[in-house]
């Protein structure tokens, strides 16, 4: 296990983001491990459950529970891994029902202006498809990523691209970590 510095005074958090079915909510689950923080879950999943389709009341009501999640594991951790965040719902947003929402794009606009540093990893779909019901684009993944990849490049945001076997994934995004914790 690593150890997270005391010193890193406003805390990172660390989203995972990328196409559907690219690894996130496993990787997630390896660094909070690996460092010994918690993570906050895909709120999606337990949102839609096993019910079969949404709007976008459903998605801002995501966005919104995604949010409050991430608040309020990131108040007692100064390290916090975060399996999706407000990136996520943009990109989603927008490929599902175009534009943008406004309080998606100013709450982001919020969380990346604020004290707290954030920095992601963006996972390439080089991993097999695996269907379940709340999965639907196994044929777009890497037009997602470019989405993602795009977006991150737009906000300036700091991201480093994980791709390969598990272990070469999470290798990559220890060194990250452990590289934004030192700065």
């Amino acid at each position: 296990m690593a150890t997270v510095d005391a010193s890193h005074h406003a805390g990172l958090t660390v989203a995972i983001v990328g196409a559907e079915c690219s690894g996130k909510t496993m990787l997630a689950e390896q660094l909070a491990l690996r460092f010994g923080v918690p993570w906050v879950a895909e709120f999606a999943r337990s949102y839609l459950g096993e019910r079969v389709g949404y709007d976008a009341t459903d998605v801002l009501a995501i966005a919104r529970g995604q949010h409050r999640a991430e608040l309020t594991a990131a108040a007692n951790h100064s390290l916090l891994i975060a399996d999706t965040d407000l990136v996520v719902i943009k990109v989603w947003w927008k490929v599902r029902f175009g534009g943008e929402n406004p309080w998606v794009e100013e709450t982001l606009r919020v969380v990346l202006g604020s004290e707290r540093n954030r920095c992601y990893l963006l996972t390439a779909p080089d991993i097999p498809w695996i269907a379940d019901p709340l999965r639907e684009n196994p044929t777009d993944r890497p037009a997602l990523h470019e989405h993602y990849r795009a977006l991150l490049e737009l906000l300036g945001v700091p991201y480093v691209e994980v791709s390969g076997s598990p272990q070469e994934r999470l290798d990559r995004a220890t060194a990250a970590v452990r590289g934004w914790l030192s700065r």
